[in-house]
């Protein structure tokens, strides 16, 4: 078998790391930015293994990303205000 590469770049990637606990789950989260998704952040649940490419806007269709993160019903509306803070300003940017 022969692979060709038809496109390959490095990036440094800004990666954040929290742990969620809500009244009755945990949720382990790597959040990261790259110039490579047009503005949107990656959120891969450590859970489930997923990721979903996410922005602001985005947190007003659960649809799209809570069952893949492993997102309880019960937790979404404190998600999407998590969210909404964390992905607001886009890439979190070292200031020292």
């Amino acid at each position: 078998m022969k692979l060709d590469i038809l496109s390959e770049q490095k990036d440094q990637q800004l990666l954040h790391y929290f742990c969620l606990i809500s009244n009755n789950h945990r949720y382990d989260l790597a959040i990261g930015y790259s110039n490579h998704f047009y503005g949107k952040a990656m959120v891969t649940s450590m859970q489930t293994g997923n990721m979903v490419l996410l922005c602001q806007e985005d947190t007003n269709a659960p649809h799209y990303w809570a069952d893949r993160l492993g997102i309880e019903e019960e937790d979404i509306v404190e998600f999407q205000d998590f969210f909404g803070l964390v992905l607001q300003s886009g890439p979190f940017l070292e200031q020292y």
